[in-house]
C-alpha cells in the first residue's frame, strides 16, 4: 500500500468544524458511441470503507427524456455498485434514444455543476 493510499483512521477526521469526511478512491472515464465528450465518474469512500459515493461529470438527457438520467441511489456498498448503476444509467437511456431513432449528438450530455472539472 502507497503512501497516499495509506489508511488514514476517521478519528483523525473527528474536530470541531470538520463534516462529511471521505476519500478519493479513482476515477473512471468512458465515452458514449458517437459522442465525443468523455465522461468521467470520481468515485469517494467513507474512511471505513462502509460507503462509496459517486461524482459524475456529466448526465445523460437524450431527445425525448424529461430531465437528464439522474441515480436514485446516494450512497453504494461497493465501488463495482456505484460503476455499474452509472454505467447503467448512460447505456439504457442511450439505447432507448438509438432505439426510437434519434442519431447520437454531444447536446444529449449535460455538464455537472458537481465538481470542477
Amino acid at each position: 500500500m502507497s503512501e497516499q493510499q495509506e489508511k488514514i483512521p476517521a478519528q483523525m477526521f473527528s474536530r470541531p468544524g470538520v463534516v462529511n469526511a471521505r476519500r478519493f478512491v479513482g476515477e473512471y472515464c468512458f465515452e458514449l458511441e458517437g459522442l465525443s465528450e468523455m465522461i468521467r465518474v470520481r468515485i469517494f469512500g467513507s474512511l471505513d470503507d462502509d460507503w462509496y459515493e459517486v461524482a459524475q461529470s456529466h448526465y445523460l438527457q437524450p431527445p425525448g427524456a424529461n430531465s437528464p438520467s439522474m441515480s436514485e441511489t446516494q450512497r453504494y456498498g461497493s465501488v463495482e455498485d456505484a460503476l455499474n448503476d452509472i454505467l447503467t444509467l448512460f447505456s439504457s437511456g442511450y439505447d432507448q434514444a438509438i432505439k426510437a431513432g434519434h442519431v447520437p449528438d454531444d447536446s444529449w450530455l449535460m455538464p455537472s455543476r458537481e465538481l470542477d472539472w
